[in-house]
């Protein structure tokens, strides 16, 4: 992961933790690691044809207790999850108790459910959400012996390199989507735009090649911001990794999993570094960003808005949004908005250890029956019907199929996105094997040959596999987090003078113990490096 990308986006991350659901489900139930308060018995021990290696018990029923974020909340939630429940207790005679969190709330959420040990059987644990610290906490069971036992289908399917993000000690304790296993970002615009002015997109090779296009729209298209940013969300720029200096310098600089935003290697020496004190890339981008704010190309209120990048062009107040460049990206936002989109080309995917731990499943320490959680997320990444009805809702409903193509998937007639159809909670690239998904008309039909082959051309970053446990700093990454916190849609945005800005930052870190954390981390890096083969 680059220098700037890395900075900005584990900003965004280690603040805000994202924007979408509410709560679907019912309410969570309180509940001991036996379960008793969720079971109950009963005679039907159908089972999937083979859920698990051998013949495991499944005579008793459970209600299975799932967080997740997304787009929420649906309006056909209920509708949903109610055929997904039908199916799983034909399958393995258990129902999900879904719970659905907005993103606004969610990290919030989720650090009180762990503590107070509710019911967690499955939940969303992406490395960027605390993963590490929760962890350490305790939070998550090890999932080694689960996964011989129940989890075979993860493993016959499932890239080994995945599992190293879900790996903290040698014991895994999360299951990674089995997806792109890369990363690169990109920055989408309206075709129609892009057609009208008659830009060329492949003519843009940086971020400042960007500059003629905004000056374009600010001029000639009022109501309308060349770059929404949100500074209360994860909005940036950094989508787009690429300015003229962070060219030049090939990205040197990777972000550490784990680590507070702003720690990143310098490749270059092996040690770390504080990229808004010591690196001149990570610098330069964000005045960068401060010039473009004074020159009116970005929307006044990008430090203060709630309003997402993805909400504020949904609503035609700005012509882009960010996304990944990964394959058929554009054409699944397309669809997503149901507003015709190109993107930048990005850069070649890299594999890191974020990259390979952004989107993971893990089974929480209460839940009341792990064997059968296993059995569930096994069914995640192999079970084509269950995936496509957790993603695309009900066929006939939600969806109908394209006559004669029976991987492809529509619309029903009169509906103009996905969003009217009461289910589009933006959750394909969380669940299970995204490769067993149904494309939408529109899409390419070798989709996911395209996958393949932009997984077989990423690279590992030199620090693919390490993982910061932040234990023996925690107090001051607590508080560096919260700075972060404070000062990123001032630095993000290029809201204020960034001299200022960045001085008082910098100024808060050094006194609040960033050096301590800078030390842990060269510390705990060292010591990983010598057990590497």
């Amino acid at each position: 992961m680059k220098s700037s990308k890395r900075w900005s986006m584990a900003l965004a991350c280690l603040t805000a933790i994202m924007l979408v659901i509410s709560g679907c489900g019912g309410n969570s139930k309180s509940s001991n690691s036996t379960g008793s308060t969720n079971v109950e018995s009963t005679t039907n021990n159908k089972g999937s044809e083979d859920p698990a290696a051998g013949n495991p018990d499944i005579s008793t029923f459970r209600k299975l207790t799932v967080y997740t974020v997304g787009n929420f909340p649906q309006n056909n939630t209920k509708e949903v999850v109610a055929e997904i429940n039908k199916y799983l207790k034909e399958k393995i005679n258990a129902e999900i108790d879904f719970q659905g969190l907005p993103w606004s709330s969610w990290a919030e959420k989720m650090a009180l459910v762990y503590q107070s040990g509710e019911q967690v059987d499955l939940t969303f644990a992406p490395n960027w959400a605390d993963f590490a610290n929760n962890v350490a906490k305790g939070a998550f069971l090890p999932l080694d012996d689960l996964l011989a036992e129940h989890g075979q289908g993860i493993m016959e399917t499932l890239d080994p390199r995945f599992l190293d993000g879900g790996t903290v000690d040698g014991k895994i304790y999360a299951i990674p989507t089995n997806k792109e296993i890369g990363e690169s970002h990109t920055i989408m615009f309206r075709k129609d735009l892009i057609d009208k002015y008659g830009f060329d997109v492949n003519s843009i090779n940086t971020l400042e090649d960007l500059e003629p296009w905004l000056q374009t729209i600010k001029d000639n298209e009022p109501g309308i911001a060349p770059i929404w940013l949100s500074g209360s969300g994860s909005d940036t720029l950094g989508y787009f990794d690429k300015t003229r200096p962070s060219m030049e310098e090939n990205f040197r600089y990777e972000l550490v999993a784990g680590a507070p935003a702003g720690i990143v290697l310098d490749t270059k020496t092996d040690k770390m570094i504080i990229s808004s004190m010591e690196s001149d890339i990570a610098i330069y981008r964000l005045k960068l960003y401060n010039d473009w704010f004074n020159k009116g190309f970005i929307n006044k209120d990008a430090a203060t808005t709630k309003t997402s990048t993805e909400d504020a062009f949904k609503a035609g107040k700005t012509w882009m949004k960010f996304g990944s460049d990964k394959p058929d990206s554009d054409k699944e936002d397309s669809i997503a908005t149901g507003i015709e989109l190109v993107k930048l080309k990005g850069n070649d995917p890299e594999i890191s250890t974020a990259s390979v731990s952004n989107s993971m499943m893990a089974i929480g320490r209460t839940s009341v029956d792990p064997e059968r959680t296993m059995m569930l997320l096994n069914l995640l990444h192999t079970d084509p019907h269950l995936i496509n009805l957790i993603d695309f809702g009900v066929e006939g409903k939600q969806y109908v199929k394209v006559e004669g193509k029976d991987n492809f998937i529509k619309l029903p007639d009169g509906v103009a996105t996905r969003a009217d159809t009461g289910w589009a909670p933006g959750i394909e690239w969380m669940f299970g094997n995204q490769t067993l998904t149904y494309l939408w008309e529109g899409e390419s039909a070798d989709k996911w040959e395209k996958f393949k082959a932009y997984n077989e051309k990423a690279h590992k970053v030199k620090s693919f596999g390490f993982n910061f446990n932040t234990d023996p700093v925690k107090t001051q990454v607590s508080v560096v987090s919260n700075i972060i916190k404070e000062y990123r849609p001032l630095l993000e945005t290029g809201s204020l003078d960034i001299d200022k800005v960045l001085a008082e930052y910098n100024q808060k870190l050094k006194a609040n113990g960033i050096e301590d954390i800078r030390e842990q981390v060269q510390k705990q890096y060292d010591e990983w490096k010598t057990k590497q083969p």
